[in-house]
């Protein structure tokens, strides 16, 4: 017998494997399946992360509150860092920085924080506004920092931002600087300049309100240089004092433009240089010297530097808090006292939500990545489970 022989005696005995017609295409269907299923388990881990990421941001930090009554805050928060990065020509890079003042409309509170950036909050609902004032001192920020802090004080009817101003110009280097003092209404977005010219022109440090708003003082130093890279100044500083409605200040010399400083509702100025100096028809008050403004009842609201900086009011009791003040939050704060009844100063707001940093938003993607790799490779796993189980 030959090999072929038994070859084929071998497989007529062998029995018939009997494989239905469908086994291809169920086959095909499972594998679609199982393809499916990863498909799927992907999209909901994608969806899962996405839903999170846009989430959170809303949810780890409370909204702006929503109401329309009007009041100042019982507490003032800082405004991160990260928000006043400049561009290389020195203008602000974040979008949340406007130059529209109407974004405001009544304001409760302003100031100016360590990189020359101003805030007014909001008076309607607590939310923080972020403003780029045109020409205002702060944005020669590498002139400002000779000043200290670059001045802007709000009304005490929360309605007008008064701020300081230096226009460089083409004829910065050989002609004095355009200075002084603009109000801008934060509601119409009307604006009236008072020029306060002096040499190089005058670097206004402080602005004071009559507690009424109708007039305004100030003092200044006029400078001797001053470019858009560096100032100096020799000689005496300025005292200033706007009549309402006037766009011409009045202006006598005195020593020290560092001096506590005030202005009533008859344009009394008064001023601190070694003793209390009265320009005016009115008589000396030391309490208006260290006070931010008066509540309707004529008490004196000052600024209280103490473990946590706060604005206070002196009441039966001693001196009571009224707004507690977070470091960057300092001294030259303004406020807007016609909005602070005596017998309830203050409202809550709730603490405003910032865009995420950098790094965060970088840690959030990369979290949310990983995630969907570990589920991917757990579908996997499970999907192998199944079929083997089969």
């Amino acid at each position: 017998m030959t090999l072929h022989d038994e070859l084929q005696r071998i497989a007529d005995r062998a029995p018939v494997a009997d494989v239905p017609d469908d086994t291809w295409s169920r086959a095909r269907d499972a594998h679609r399946r199982n393809v499916a299923l990863l498909v799927a388990g992907i999209a909901a881990v994608l969806a899962l992360v996405a839903g999170a990421v846009a989430w959170v941001p809303g949810h780890v930090d409370p909204p702006v509150a929503d109401t329309d009554s009007l009041g100042v805050p019982d507490h003032l928060y800082a405004v991160p860092e990260r928000m006043e990065a400049r561009d290389n020509d020195g203008g602000w890079m974040r979008d949340e920085v406007t130059d529209d003042p109407t974004v405001v409309g009544i304001g409760a509170a302003a100031w100016v924080t360590n990189g020359g950036l101003p805030v007014v909050v909001g008076a309607s609902d607590g939310a923080y506004h972020l403003l780029d004032l045109p020409d205002f001192v702060g944005n020669n920020w590498s002139s400002a920092v000779g000043l200290g802090a670059p001045t802007i004080a709000l009304a005490p009817d929360g309605r007008h931002l008064a701020y300081s101003y230096a226009v460089f110009g083409p004829d910065a280097a050989t002609a004095p600087i355009p200075t002084g003092i603009r109000v801008v209404d934060l509601t119409t977005g009307a604006r009236r300049e008072i020029p306060v010219p002096g040499k190089e022109g005058t670097a206004i440090r402080q602005i004071e309100w009559s507690p009424d708003g109708s007039w305004l003082a100030f003092t200044g130093t006029p400078q001797d240089t001053w470019t858009e890279m560096s100032m100096g100044s020799r000689g005496p500083a300025v005292l200033g004092r706007i009549p309402p409605g006037r766009e011409r200040a009045q202006v006598r010399d005195i020593g020290n433009d560092q001096a506590p400083m005030s202005v009533d509702d008859r344009g009394t100025v008064q001023w601190q240089n070694g003793k209390i100096h009265v320009w005016g028809p009115g008589s000396p008050d030391p309490d208006d010297l260290e006070s931010v403004g008066h509540l309707s009842d004529g008490r004196p609201v000052v600024f209280v530097e103490d473990t946590v900086d706060f604005l206070g009011v002196w009441s039966e009791d001693g001196l009571r808090s009224l707004t507690t003040l977070d470091p960057g939050v300092g001294s030259d704060v303004t406020v807007a006292t016609d909005l602070m009844p005596p017998e309830h100063p203050t409202v809550e707001r709730p603490e405003p939500s910032w865009p995420w940093s950098e790094e965060r938003l970088s840690i959030t993607i990369g979290l949310g990545v990983a995630a969907v790799i570990a589920a991917c490779l757990g579908l996997r796993w499970v999907v192998r489970r199944y079929r083997s189980a089969r």
